[in-house]
């Protein structure tokens, strides 16, 4: 690297023949395990194909030198690397990335420089702004996945004996639900892990939140449903369009998939055979899309893929929301009235000491690569909180798909700060309530004043037929996916709200 640490990567290559187009892939999770180093493509099938693949571990990690600081060096990290692969006598000189997670976050943060012979990259279930798409979600901590991640990555780093113990401790606390807050993680992890504080006091400046609309390569982007990086994953192909960097190869794929299940299966919910990610041949995909861009053919005309739950089918669109879909307000009325005016109904979490428990959804918790605690789980034990509240809609008079953001709004006055979280079920005949997607804001004022309050649940793809109905459930807590911060009651006005805004295909 141009400071003089050397990152350590293995090159996979045809043994002889011409110079080869390369597949880097950046990794914190190590080069030398094959599971992972084949997670996105099959790396001996690509050199099959006569690619070169480099898999690096990153500064600080396992074979290479330096000390490693997410976020901080994958930029001149990025660049420095692909300016290696370009200058061995095995490079014809163009590079794709591919890869998820950090893998993915480490593509934008190279391609944001705009290297030499960077052609394309394919990040997936990943984001690109550090602060509202890894750490917080609005100013709520994103606790369960920041806790875990934390102790996966000092588990697997070069500590001394002394301190296993305690970083053991630590896996234990999280796993167990013991760490509640920030700060609490902060205090056992925090000599270990010092950026913890930059992530608390510098998030929002440690990577530009416009970066995905500074990179002027095309970007093939990958998503699931139920991965927690969901609404970052959707707003890094959006921001494009918007900042005027959108490259006619640019491609959206979304499967009803969580971080590290991509099977289209969960516990309670199987999407079929057809929806997961092994089915649409992901190294002959992406290595497609990397040979489209590199060799100049044609582009697709619907560049975006999206799977739609309920139908359980895959849909092709020119844009994302698709065109056609047309805004539309669905307001709610308490579950347990038919008259909307008659409550107003009262969150009183100031009295109950456990938060609402987190029950699927966007997670990322001990159990994550079998979808033991995500996806889209049945919300009933949700009835026996005091304080949570249930809104629903009229059933449906037709089939309608959703396909695009869901925004719910509504008017609350509460006596202090305090977050405001928002799970939206699907309810079939029976009454089952189906977690289809999830967001959180918080009450800042809480002057016991009426204040307008808007959640982004994020996107989501769904069928849902005529006389279903969808539900509504506001609560102050949703532990461990968010920090068990302070809480208080809050008051929803239930004769102004709540709405629903939905992009809806297909209206009778």
């Amino acid at each position: 690297m141009r400071d003089g640490v050397t990152l350590s990567g293995d090159v996979y290559r045809p043994s002889e023949g011409e110079p080869r187009s390369t597949v880097l892939i950046r990794t914190p999770y190590c080069k030398d395990d094959p599971a992972h180093a084949n997670t996105w493509i099959n790396v001996l099938r690509a050199v099959e194909c006569g690619w070169v693949v480099v898999v690096q571990d990153v500064r600080g990690r396992f074979r290479s030198e330096g000390q490693f600081v997410p976020f901080v060096n994958e930029a001149d990290d990025g660049v420095d690397t692909i300016q290696w692969v370009r200058e061995q006598s095995w490079s014809d000189g163009n590079v794709g990335m591919v890869g998820g997670s950090y893998v993915g976050l480490s593509q934008w943060l190279a391609a944001a420089r705009n290297p030499e012979g960077l052609i394309g990259i394919v990040p997936a279930v990943t984001a690109d702004d550090v602060h509202s798409g890894w750490l917080y979600e609005d100013d709520n901590v994103v606790l369960g996945f920041l806790a875990h991640w934390v102790s996966v990555l000092l588990a697997s780093s070069g500590i001394d004996e002394e301190s296993r113990p305690r970083i053991a401790a630590l896996e234990r606390n999280v796993a167990e639900g013991r760490i509640r807050t920030f700060h609490q993680l902060l205090e056992e992890a925090g000599d270990f892990a010092p950026y913890l504080q930059d992530w608390r006091d510098r998030s929002r400046s440690l990577v530009d939140p416009e970066l995905a609309g500074r990179v002027e390569v095309p970007a093939f982007v990958i998503g699931g449903w139920f991965d927690i990086f969901l609404p970052g994953t959707v707003a890094s192909f959006v921001r494009r369009e918007a900042a005027g960097t959108r490259n006619a190869h640019d491609r959206l794929l979304i499967g009803p998939w969580a971080h590290g299940l991509m099977g289209g299966w969960f516990p309670a919910r199987s999407f079929g055979p057809a929806s997961s990610f092994d089915s649409l041949d992901p190294t002959s995909l992406q290595l497609g899309w990397l040979e489209e861009v590199r060799d100049g053919r044609n582009h697709s005309k619907h560049p975006v893929t999206v799977f739609s739950m309920g139908a359980d089918e895959w849909r092709c669109f020119s844009s994302w929301p698709p065109e056609g879909a047309e805004r539309v307000q669905l307001r709610l009325r308490p579950s347990n009235t038919e008259d909307p005016t008659a409550i107003m109904a009262a969150l009183t979490a100031s009295s109950v000491d456990s938060p609402v428990p987190t029950i699927g959804g966007r997670t990322f918790f001990p159990g994550y690569k079998v979808g033991a605690n995500s996806g889209p789980r049945l919300l009933e034990a949700l009835h026996a909180h005091k304080d949570v509240h249930a809104f629903v809609s009229e059933p449906l008079d037709d089939d309608i798909e959703i396909m695009g953001t869901v925004i719910c709004r509504f008017t609350v006055t509460a006596v202090g700060p305090t977050p405001v979280v928002v799970k939206l079920a699907t309810l079939d005949s029976t009454g089952a309530p189906e977690l289809l997607c999830e967001g959180s804001s918080y009450s800042r004022t809480g002057d016991g004043n009426a204040e307008s309050i808007s959640v982004n649940l994020g996107s989501t793809s769904v069928r849902v037929a005529k006389g279903m109905r969808l539900c509504a459930y506001l609560a102050t807590s949703d532990f461990p996916r968010l920090e068990d911060g302070p809480r208080t009651s809050l008051n929803v006005c239930a004769e102004e709200g709540p709405v629903l805004e939905l992009d809806v295909l297909g209206l009778g």
